[in-house]
């Protein structure tokens, strides 16, 4: 197809020819002088005269690998120990003709073995010719028409494109007035009182004075920080692939970038005059993104782009600097409340212990909001670029640096809150929601209600209203059917962050200061946990702030579950809204248990099946298998964790049998027996191992994901029932107060008259709390999730994910792995835990046809197209447009 043949530079294709070539050539002649060796074998008189050709042949006969010193040192002493022994044996009999015969048969499997070799080299370069051949043929001919599709995730048709366009014009170019005034009443109710009306005043004057300084540069743009902008751009999807194409060239080009900087240093110099210059209209057209969804998206010129990236950046970091301000503020951000002093001193007269809130579970949680969730969205310098939704960032270990790694985290925390809290108090409720259409709705009036409230100068909201309202056109020509933008902003640019996060701000004071609870938000979707009535009344501030703000409740992706272990509160659970509770195809049920939603699974695995079938090549195959069943599904189900407990691998373990026996029914549930069938009719290729598969490509393998070994390498190492661990928990909370009773009762009456005068202090209004029996279980657990120790330690054992536990290194195997060292610069502890499970799995069936752990020599892999192959994204073929 042509695109997989674009995607290659003509420098990597030359590279990769030329080592086509040499691969081909010493197949060809490695064969071609195998077979004369084997002819004068088969002419030989006896044992001895066909092993001595046997040696000669294997001394001269060129290996795939010819090069690498362990392997040439190892065929080397080969040679000479078997022609020491076939000397021997021509004078001693001892030497039976069996021991020559198996010198024989050991030779001609090691050159079998090179054949292999060069046969699956050979194979590989035929996929990778496959893969940028623009006329392969898919992997499967659909007879099912185009228009004929449907189904909810099959809404590929132009019919419904059209209607999202027809939609988002509806919004865009229709303004939606909302009352500045009610708007600005509603904030300022929010920040009644000296101490808070202080803060506001602080943040006011905070952006006044930022204003002004980022205002007087005078030469802002220089290379380093362009190229911080052009990583940020190509890092989202703003800009269309031409445009990133050529933004990728720019990086390393420091004559344009001295030039780009000068255009834009003269354009900032002139801030207050800036416009879009473009009387044309800047087209706006569906784009489909990674995930399947299509998003209309603006053709944004490069230069504008740049330069507004930098602007939106550098306040999305001087906003995410005060407003952190609020909810580190104990006096304005609300928080559940600690003990009393007299409390304190009720627990240290009775314990001997001050309670301290650095080992509760609520200090913990709110170092995890304030460093990790809180403005989530927000970025803190153009380093972190400016993509709300996070879908092109690169994997990391660190989950705080992705989108993803940050709502897995969160999804851990709230299914041990869920546990915790049911455990405790016997109910908890769980609130989802999303905004519909957020950012292309978003009312003009509105936002620039919140930022005038937040005191952004006039010069800068004039400059802002300019942007906002683009000259727009849904054509591909220029100049027909221009119109202003009156509602909404560009998605995937930085001034969607820097704007919805301004105004969504507002929503997370609201929840707060009117409900006394932490709305948790990944941009516009919006988490609530905790105690029921205190969760309803969060739910009603935010439909209450929607109104006022002009905005809409995604009711598709809105949804409460509300478990108690009494019976239901009717007239509360009627203030829930309707609809399930999870995070991408993992959701809470309404008996409390994490489940997976197997009809979504059914829905994308009929996709990925069609999707499969439209490959073109082995190669795109694989990858758009490894992209979906090796990341997408891992991902969707969640990932495993001590909270979700054994049950939650053993369903992903089973569910993955199950998508498997649904797309290769016909294969008897195996993608390796599928695969084999397609190679066999394109290359005539029958007799392929499973390890070619699985194998990585620097070791001349496909690098195919298996799914299942992705659990498999940590399964035994999740918690089986978290219940156990809060069970526990209770038992370490009441020994720790049996112990805390009987030292209590073992002190003296003076010692107890000492511990009330450090505890509660002097004043003989307490002396009557030595007359007390030891205080009560409840009266000892109460505030435990500020202050119990052994709370956190549940806590931080529930929220824990698996270690991985690596197979061992059988000791048979181990010296071919320092084989592989040598021949590939890798070896068994270079290499990952997956990876190890697969080499150590197949070895004996690699070692037997291969000779070696590798099946292709590391000089004549393409690993210029092996890394291309790595980074490319693979696109979710099902369509649901937003």
């Amino acid at each position: 197809m042509a695109s997989e043949s674009n995607f290659l530079s003509q420098t990597l294709q030359s590279i990769t020819t030329t080592k086509m070539r040499e691969q081909n050539r010493r197949s060809q002649v490695f064969e071609t002088r195998k077979a004369k060796v084997f002819e004068s074998v088969a002419a030989a008189s006896d044992d001895r005269a066909r092993l001595n050709i046997l040696l000669s042949g294997f001394n001269e006969l060129s290996t795939s690998n010819k090069g690498i010193s362990y392997v040439d040192q190892d065929r080397k002493d080969t040679a000479q120990n078997t022609t020491r022994y076939l000397e021997q044996s021509y004078s001693d009999p001892s030497v039976s003709a069996t021991i020559i015969q198996s010198f024989e048969r050991n030779l001609e499997k090691k050159l079998g073995q090179e054949s292999q070799r060069f046969d699956f080299a050979n194979l590989y370069y035929r996929l990778l010719g496959e893969w940028t051949d623009a006329n392969s043929k898919p992997m499967e001919q659909s007879e099912q028409k185009e228009e004929e599709l449907d189904g909810s995730f099959e809404h590929v048709q132009k019919y419904d494109l059209q209607r999202l366009k027809d939609k988002f014009a509806s919004v865009v170019f229709t303004p939606l007035h909302t009352e500045e005034v009610e708007i600005d009443n509603y904030l300022g109710a929010l920040f009644e009182g000296d101490h808070a009306e202080g803060l506001l005043e602080g943040i006011r004057q905070a952006n006044v004075t930022f204003a002004k300084t980022f205002r007087e540069q005078v030469a802002p743009f220089d290379r380093f920080m362009l190229q911080q902008c052009i990583k940020a751009l190509l890092s989202n999807t703003l800009l269309n692939d031409e445009a990133k194409s050529t933004l990728s060239e720019f990086t390393t080009n420091e004559d344009v970038l001295n030039e780009i900087s000068d255009v834009l240093n003269l354009r900032f110099a002139d801030l207050e005059n800036w416009s879009w210059q473009a009387d044309e209209g800047m087209y706006y057209e569906p784009r489909r993104q990674l995930n399947g969804k299509y998003r209309i998206m603006m053709d944004m010129d490069i230069l504008q782009a740049l330069f507004l990236h930098y602007i939106a950046i550098s306040w999305c970091g001087h906003l995410k600097s005060v407003f952190v301000e609020l909810p580190k503020d104990k006096k304005f951000w609300s928080q559940p409340k600690g003990m009393t002093q007299e409390e304190k001193g009720r627990h240290y007269f009775f314990t001997g212990e001050r309670p301290s809130s650095v080992n509760g579970m609520i200090l913990e949680q709110r170092r995890t909001f304030l460093e990790t969730l809180f403005l989530s969205a927000l970025p803190s310098s153009l380093a972190e670029g400016g993509d709300p939704y996070g879908e092109d960032k690169d994997d990391t270990d660190d989950e705080t640096q992705t989108g993803l790694g940050m709502r897995q985290m969160f999804l851990r925390q709230l299914a041990t809150d869920v546990l915790i809290r049911r455990s405790l108090y016997g109910e908890v409720a769980v609130v989802q929601s999303d905004l519909q259409w957020y950012a292309t709705g978003l009312p003009h009036s509105t936002l620039f209600a919140v930022l005038r409230f937040w005191g952004i100068p006039e010069v800068f909201i004039t400059f802002f209203k300019k942007y906002a309202e683009a000259p727009l056109r849904m054509t591909a020509t220029p100049g027909e059917n221009v119109q202003t933008r009156r509602r909404g902003i560009p998605i995937t640019d930085a001034f969607e962050t820097l704007f919805g996060e301004t105004v969504l701000f507002c929503m997370d004071v609201a929840v707060n200061r009117n409900s006394f609870m932490t709305l948790i938000r990944f941009h516009d979707d919006l988490y609530l946990h905790g105690e029921p009535s205190q969760t309803a009344s969060a739910w009603q501030t935010i439909e209450e702030f929607v109104k006022v703000f002009g905005l809409d409740i995604n009711t598709s992706k809105t949804g409460s579950v509300y478990l108690t272990d009494t019976e239901k509160d009717t007239e509360l659970a009627a203030k829930f809204p309707s609809g399930p509770v999870g995070m991408g195809m993992l959701q809470l049920s309404d008996e409390g248990n994490w489940i997976i939603d197997q009809k979504q699974v059914t829905a994308h695995v009929r996709q990925l099946q069609k999707q499969l079938g439209q490959c073109t090549s082995v190669i795109s195959w694989i990858q758009t298998w490894n992209a979906c069943m090796g990341r997408f599904f891992q991902d969707t189900f969640g990932k495993p964790a001590n909270c979700f407990g054994q049950a939650h691998i053993n369903a992903i373990v089973e569910t993955h049998a199950n998508m498997q026996r649904t797309l290769f029914e016909a294969h008897a549930g195996s993608v390796t027996n599928y695969l084999r069938e397609q190679i066999a009719e394109r290359f005539a290729e029958k007799d392929i191992p499973d390890s070619f598969f699985f194998l990585p490509e620097e070791f001349g393998g496909l690098g195919m994901k298996n799914p299942f070994i992705t659990f498999f390498v940590f399964k035994d190492q999740v918690m089986k029932k978290p219940l156990d661990r809060i069970a526990e928990f209770h038992k370490d909370e009441k020994r720790a107060y049996k112990d805390a009773a009987d030292a209590f009762t073992a002190l003296t009456d003076s010692e107890k008259q000492r511990r009330l005068r450090k505890g509660l202090g002097e004043s003989s209004k307490h002396e009557s709390v030595l007359d007390e029996p030891f205080f009560s279980l409840e009266e000892f657990t109460s505030h435990r999730e500020r202050y119990s120790p052994h709370l956190l330690r549940a806590v931080n054992d529930l929220m824990q994910k698996p270690s991985v536990r690596d197979v061992h290194l059988a000791k048979d195997v181990a010296p071919w792995f320092q084989e592989l060292s040598c021949s590939h610069g890798k070896g068994w502890y270079d290499l990952s835990s997956e990876d190890k499970w697969v080499m150590q799995l197949y070895a004996e069936e690699l070692k037997q046809r291969f000779g070696a752990l590798s099946i292709v020599d590391k000089n004549l892999l393409p690993s210029g197209i092996m890394k291309m192959l790595k980074k490319r994204k693979i696109t979710w073929q099902l369509i649901i447009w937003e």
